[in-house]
């Protein structure tokens, strides 16, 4: 069952191929369903969800008549409209970041390039406060229950996490060492997880495509996948094919899984 990200994604994009098939214009969809050329518009880039009553009298309009066809995109307007947990979040947090949780929530892998600080997913409370002085209880909140969320189920998504070496040595409270240790602690116990890959970029790497900033990338199959850069979403096939390539460079150039956490395990004891 697909949720209401990842479902009206879905929906958005299979409207879009029945109008496109059928080769009708916007404009002559929006005259004969009597609705507003905006509201066709919004509907079809996801700005606002379709209700059951509309899709069914659309999908009549397209000639869909397989049943479980109708069945199924009906499935995905209902769930479209599905409240979720970080649903609580949106009046105090990014739209953006909601709703890449919300994608992240469905994906099957989890892609993150981090070269300034340990990602979000791997962050324990005490250094997700320390690393931004606007960093909210409300924000460090969100993310421990994504953590939570994410790694509790049974099967959760593979993740791949690629660390810049100097992560592991920047400390976001010089003299604090604790704060660090425990960070680095808490990633290697989480590398060791059979779904995560969490692996250091050295230092004597030379130029690769991380150079470039921070992303996260999610897989959800085939070329389907959402970019996260720069705080913003992105779901252009030729933009994620781009990312895709950057993580396997960025894989290449990295350490072993075992020489990652050897490295780790001596940056904390260096510290302690």
């Amino acid at each position: 069952m697909s949720g209401p990200i990842v479902g009206k994604r879905r929906l958005r994009a299979e409207l879009r191929r029945l109008r496109r098939e059928r080769e009708l214009t916007q404009d002559l969809v929006a005259a004969e369903m009597e609705w507003s050329l905006s509201k066709l518009i919004r509907i079809e880039n996801g700005t606002v969800a379709i209700s059951v009553s509309d899709l069914r009298s659309l999908l009549a309009y397209y000639r869909v008549h397989d049943p479980r066809t109708v069945d199924e995109l009906l499935e995905l307007a209902r769930a479209a409209k599905r409240r979720m947990w970080w649903d609580e979040y949106r009046p105090t947090l990014p739209a953006q970041l909601v709703t890449y949780v919300g994608f992240e929530a469905e994906a099957a892998r989890v892609g993150e390039w981090a070269p300034i600080m340990f990602p979000a997913l791997l962050q324990t409370r005490r250094y997700a406060h320390a690393t931004s002085e606007t960093e909210s209880e409300r924000r460090v909140e969100f993310h421990a229950r994504r953590q939570e969320e994410l790694f509790g189920r049974e099967e959760p998504p593979r993740l791949q996490a690629l660390l810049d070496e100097s992560v592991l040595r920047r400390n976001p409270v010089p003299g604090d060492e604790a704060l660090l240790v425990d960070q680095l602690e808490h990633t290697i116990e989480m590398a060791q997880r059979p779904y995560a890959d969490v692996r250091v970029v050295p230092l004597n790497a030379g130029y690769h495509p991380g150079w470039e900033g921070d992303f996260a990338l999610l897989d959800f199959g085939a070329d389907d996948g959402v970019l996260y850069r720069q705080h913003l979403l992105w779901e252009e096939p030729e933009l994620i094919a781009m990312y895709r390539g950057a993580l396997d460079r960025l894989t290449e150039r990295a350490l072993s899984q075992e020489a990652t956490l050897d490295l780790m395990r001596q940056v904390a004891g260096e510290l302690k």
